[in-house]
């Protein structure tokens, strides 16, 4: 930037190509984060519905590939990404706290089923 720019700048005068450049560039930015906003509030939006008919074992069947958490009838919670579904076994795999392992939890000692569903 040479001298006149500088001082013009400060004397109040337009830079005609640049200033448009620059409020164009502002404007993009600003559209750029309502883009953001709106994309994240959209996926954040993923609810689940329940049915009249809904079962556990039913509900996880819906959730395959989603990491989830089982509490069981023991108490102890075990969580990890489901993987499968049958009519009395669910196949965990992605374990938390233990990544490197699976499990196959008896779908009658299921007592609830925690799914994430907002944010990431």
């Amino acid at each position: 930037m040479d001298m006149r720019v500088a001082t013009s700048l400060f004397a109040g005068k337009s830079l005609g190509n640049y200033a448009k450049k620059l409020i164009m560039k502002r404007y993009l930015l600003l559209l750029g984060f309502i883009v953001a906003a709106v994309c994240s509030s959209l996926s954040a939006q993923d609810k689940i519905g329940l049915q009249s008919n809904a079962t556990v074992l039913g509900i996880l069947q819906g959730s395959a590939g989603k990491t989830v958490e089982l509490h069981l009838n023991s108490g102890e919670k075990i969580g990890g990404r489901v993987e499968q579904v049958t009519d009395n076994v669910v196949h965990l795999s992605h374990l938390t706290g233990a990544e490197f392992f699976d499990a196959f939890v008896d779908g009658k000692d299921i007592s609830a089923v925690v799914i994430r569903t907002g944010g990431k």
